[in-house]
């Protein structure tokens, strides 16, 4: 017998009796009762008591193997922690938007692989520092040294650098892991640099988590064989357009006669728990199809492209038709594009880009590693991440091999959410922009509710306050009691005497807060 069942954080099991007794068989006469039942039960799963974690991050040319604060983080990268005796896959986790990953397991020794876009990305060299909490932990085979791990214990040292690859340019993104089924769009940024890429690349992983396998015989002795799967469907703008992974873990054996407890325990139930799987594309999806490029994946400023995104579970029994299964499954997906340009597009090498405020003023400050053709960086700023505006103009080294510093103060930054970008241009006005910073000079707003103390109506003053989105006011326990959208007021007739927080939004996406008295 063969049965798929699809589920998530439960399986609803259904318990078929069937009685059937012969009267007369010559009359054909025959009494068929069938008794349905349902039960949900859930197995307790017992906790890995040790834990792995790092940052994958990508190493700013010239390399050094060594995290440093202001480099960007890396997600979507597919972490596996394995025996070192065996080689089996204990654990796996896909790096999130902060490049963090968690790893659990039970005392023992281990080692980690990383799995990346090989088209974007190389290993930084293996540990080239003293400190291994910041330093790239994986050799030439995307493998970590051997290391044991204690109950109880966390270790925080392994983490993986990535260098880019000349020429090319690579976004990655992640959905965390939740219990299926789930649908969410993947968005990646569309290529910027001009001339447009000469090649897409897509890459993709899954990590795949089931907390607890169950199986119940409920009658007589029997085998089985059951295969849990996560799967993940990915509609990207590449032929064919459907991106499949899909990932199993299979238990078997044989059970004894139903015990009469429904408990996937005992002689005739089992279970088996924190049990991980994997996938990912290799090779990668791509094109080089100039027009599915130009459509798809070319844009300006902070166009993205999407990637409708299913994950699924499914169940499948092998066995006799008395058996019942409690399947609890995890799913995660990550994401990433490559794009490779002709040599020579990209105008500059950016080693790193900060952005830092002094007093009231935003400090840009950025590093060229080579420069070819480079003509100047115009510096852009942006309160919402949709409009932007020039703000100045750096002149750049034209031609250069050696690390460049360069730096821009910004001495009138918008009241609230400051974004910024480098759009870095080439002598023959090709450009490329860089990774967008943010700096928040909410406290230059000075916000003012009036009158204070009140009894009928606020008001709200500030240097923004034609950009004020809504308004809300709590009590002394965190309750909202009065809300305005849209305005810059708020009645408060229908509140009692006491001390209330004032919390105004604004359109740039800050708030601010100030407390009031209310008198009747």
């Amino acid at each position: 017998m063969l049965v798929f069942l699809h589920g998530g954080e439960s399986e609803l099991n259904l318990n078929f009796t069937l009685t059937m007794r012969i009267v007369n068989f010559t009359e054909k006469v025959i009494a068929l009762t069938l008794l349905v039942t349902s039960s949900i039960s859930y197995a307790q799963t017992p906790a890995l008591t040790g834990t792995v974690t790092g940052v994958v991050w990508k190493d700013s040319k010239p390399s050094d193997g060594l995290r440093a604060p202001s480099e960007t983080k890396v997600a979507g990268i597919l972490v596996k922690l394995l025996t070192v005796d065996t080689g089996e896959v204990v654990s796996t986790a896909l790096s999130n938007e902060n490049g963090e990953y968690s790893l659990n397991a039970n005392a023992g020794t281990y080692m980690i692989e990383y799995v990346y876009p090989t088209d974007g990305f190389t290993a930084a060299s293996q540990r080239v520092g003293a400190d291994n909490t910041i330093n790239s932990a994986a050799d030439a085979d995307n493998l970590t040294a051997p290391f044991s791990v204690a109950d109880n214990q966390t270790i925080s040292e392994y983490g993986l650098g990535l260098v880019a690859k000349e020429n090319t340019i690579t976004y990655c993104t992640q959905k965390e892991s939740v219990t299926t089924e789930w649908s969410q769009n993947l968005m990646l940024p569309k290529s910027t640099v001009t001339p447009v890429p000469l090649n897409v690349k897509i890459f993709a992983a899954e990590a795949v988590y089931h907390p607890v396998i169950g199986v119940e015989n409920t009658a007589t002795a029997a085998g089985y064989s059951i295969t849990a799967a996560g799967k993940v469907t990915m509609t990207i703008p590449i032929n064919p357009a459907s991106l499949v992974m899909n990932s199993d873990v299979t238990v078997g054996g044989t059970l004894g006669d139903y015990d009469g407890d429904q408990d996937y325990n005992g002689t005739s139930g089992i279970s088996f728990f924190n049990r991980y799987s994997f996938a990912n594309t290799s090779p990668a999806r791509s094109t080089n199809n100039a027009a599915i490029i130009a459509t798809n994946f070319v844009g300006s400023g902070n166009d993205v492209f999407t990637i409708p995104t299913l994950a699924q579970s499914s169940v499948a029994i092998t066995g006799s038709g008395n058996l019942e299964t409690f399947v609890r499954t995890y799913v995660s997906a990550g994401a990433c594009v490559v794009y490779t340009y002709e040599e020579g597009a990209l105008p500059v090498t950016l080693v790193s880009f900060n952005a830092q405020k002094r007093e009231n003023a935003g400090a840009l400050e950025w590093k060229t590693s080579s420069e070819t053709n480079s003509d100047r960086f115009e510096i852009e700023r942006s309160s919402q991440g949709k409009n932007w505006e020039k703000i100045g103009t750096v002149q750049a080294a034209k031609e250069s091999s050696a690390l460049f510093s360069y730096s821009f103060l910004d001495t009138a930054p918008l009241h609230g959410q400051n974004l910024y970008r480098l759009k870095m241009i080439d002598s023959d006005e090709t450009f490329a922009y860089s990774h967008i910073l943010n700096l928040d000079f909410k406290n230059n707003a000075r916000l003012v509710v009036y009158p204070n103390p009140a009894s009928e109506k606020i008001q709200v003053k500030s240097d923004s306050e034609k950009e004020v989105s809504k308004i809300e006011i709590y009590n002394r326990s965190g309750v909202l009691t009065a809300q305005s959208i849209g305005n810059n007021f708020v009645d408060v007739l229908k509140l009692s005497t006491g001390t209330y927080s004032v919390k105004v939004y604004y359109k740039a996406g800050f708030s601010e807060s100030q407390n009031i008295m209310i008198v009747k």
